[in-house]
């Protein structure tokens, strides 16, 4: 399997699960801001126990995995598949096992948006040797570009970045992570992640933040297609794409 049958099956299923999200926004949305019918119930405890301070604190970490959860069970061209190592969504089709890891962030936490987004070693085939300023420390993806079987490992990233006092986000955008079978193409387009851990005795990062910005493009595929797709709002503004997903215009 050469670079442009690696990324022509990643643009074709990256675009599966746009429609199918698109196809159920209206429900999404609606399910998202469940959580404020019974607020009063909970909001001291997660004030309480929240690592950091509550204007970033995510309110929709758990809650947001659950809705997504429930959205692909009812996807009838994935299946389930039970490995433990992998993403929190984790699927089989008859060429791919297809990771989905949905990722939640407050407006007020700059340091997980704006053209980068924080990936574990479980949820990504893409191994660096150094990051894009050097660092000594090497990032080990835990999953293989091909798996045993004959399956690509894919992955795609649904991003949400919302505020707390808000009913609805500010954007959730779309992401397919470059499959680590192409990193002659995208090269090092890492920064350091918050945790480093021994993994096969080297120093490893146990995630890495993946600079989206600088991999924005199916560069193997005529016309470069996005790797980027944002699903609400319909029509986001330039300031929006500026300040949420670090580019100037969607490709």
């Amino acid at each position: 399997m050469d670079e442009m049958d690696i990324e022509e099956k990643e643009y074709n299923y990256l675009h599966h699960v746009e429609y199918f999200i698109k196809n159920n926004l209206k429900w999404i949305l609606d399910r998202l801001k469940s959580k404020n019918e019974i607020k009063r119930d909970w909001i001291k405890i997660f004030k309480a126990t929240a690592r950091e301070k509550y204007d970033r604190a995510s309110e929709l970490d758990v809650g947001a995995e659950r809705v997504f959860h429930n959205l692909f069970g009812r996807f009838n061209i994935l299946q389930v598949n039970s490995t433990p190592i992998g993403s929190d969504l984790m699927f089989d089709t008859y060429d791919a096992i297809i990771h989905i890891d949905i990722k939640t962030t407050t407006d007020s936490n700059p340091a997980d948006f704006g053209g980068r987004i924080q990936i574990g070693q479980n949820q990504t085939s893409y191994s660096v040797n150094k990051t894009k300023k050097g660092s000594i420390y090497p990032f080990k993806a835990s999953l293989p570009p091909i798996y045993s079987n004959g399956k690509l490992c894919l992955t795609y990233i649904v991003q949400i970045i919302y505020n707390n006092y808000d009913d609805k986000p500010k954007i959730i955008s779309l992401f397919s992570i470059p499959n680590g079978a192409l990193y002659n193409t995208y090269g090092n387009c890492v920064n350091a992640g918050k945790h480093r851990k021994d993994l096969n005795k080297l120093q490893s990062r146990g995630d890495i933040r993946f600079l989206y910005k600088d991999a924005s493009r199916f560069k193997n595929l005529p016309y470069q297609p996005s790797r980027i797709i944002v699903i609400y709002p319909e029509n986001p503004s330039v300031d929006i794409l500026k300040k949420y997903l670090g580019i100037d215009k969607l490709l």
